[in-house]
């Protein structure tokens, strides 16, 4: 860590950190990114991981990270724009029952006219509060000007099978770094990592229970194998059917455009693998 100079708005000289800061999801590229990082594998140690929560992943998400935050160097910070399936809830209400409309960043819904919504929840709840987090570790106060330099590396676990998902940063100051993509990993070296460093527990596609971009398999899975987040997700499909915020016609979270609970998850030509998170805005989901 070493130290350089910006100007606030009164023209003030400050002293500014130049950090290291890991992007983690709590998934495997990112998980499998920060222990390689821990093991020396990949260089420099980080200054910090960020854990932006929308407080609605499935409970072994954050099992998993109370775990991995035992076994990192590094401080791990936690933050949050706040309950985005509660957000959804309410906004959902608001706009069926004629209250004032609750402006949110909603997920992106499949539309009753076999459309797709706009997907805004990934930069109110992943990107703003990781980027309010790194302002304040550089020293910069709110509403003080950023540095024109690049004073932050920034680690994003983009493996090489989600190439398309690479950006540059849309700050100045901080410069996006891949170290997977430099080790020409895919997911599945990922895997392959943490068998061979002798971790027997795997982590998880870290995504919101009721995310539209879940694959049929991802669906299967979790209904087989997490019933209480497949219920949460089948509860939230219904509850926010009639409409939500801005989106002024039914919404769905499977493609089928039917109910969660009655979608035939082993029809091929109803799965929405495609989807993925391939066009997910600087990779902070799914990691």
């Amino acid at each position: 860590m070493y130290a350089s100079l910006v100007l606030d708005r009164g023209g003030e000289e400050t002293v500014m950190s130049k950090l290291t800061i890991l992007s983690l999801g709590a998934g495997v590229q990112s998980s499998v990114m920060a222990l390689m990082a821990a093991k020396g594998e990949i260089s420099p140690m980080p200054d910090a991981a960020i854990f932006a929560d929308t407080q609605a992943e499935p409970q072994e998400v954050y099992d998993w990270l109370d775990w991995l935050e035992t076994q990192l160097p590094f401080p791990v910070y936690k933050v949050t724009h706040g309950n985005l399936r509660q957000d959804c809830l309410d906004s959902a209400v608001a706009y069926q029952t004629g209250e004032k409309k609750k402006r949110v960043a909603a997920p992106p819904f499949f539309t009753a006219n076999n459309a797709i919504s706009m997907r805004q929840c990934t930069n109110d709840y992943k990107i703003n509060p990781i980027r309010k987090k790194i302002r304040e570790l550089i020293g910069l106060k709110p509403r003080q000007r950023a540095p024109k330099e690049v004073v932050v590396e920034q680690w994003i676990g983009i493996s090489t099978d989600e190439i398309q998902r690479m950006k540059m940063s849309r700050d100045a100051y901080i410069k996006n770094r891949f170290p997977l993509i430099e080790a020409n990993m895919t997911r599945l070296h990922c895997l392959e990592w943490m068998r061979d460093a002798g971790y027997n527990e795997l982590p998880s596609k870290s995504a919101c229970t009721f995310c539209p971009y879940h694959s049929n398999a991802a669906w299967r899975d979790m209904k087989a194998n997490d019933p209480k987040s497949w219920k949460d997700a089948c509860e939230f499909d219904l509850a926010v059917r009639e409409g939500i915020g801005h989106l002024k016609e039914r919404v769905f979270v499977h493609r089928s455009l039917v109910p969660l609970k009655d979608v035939d998850l082993t029809d091929p030509a109803k799965d929405q693998i495609t989807f993925s998170f391939m066009d997910e805005c600087e990779g902070m989901c799914g990691l």
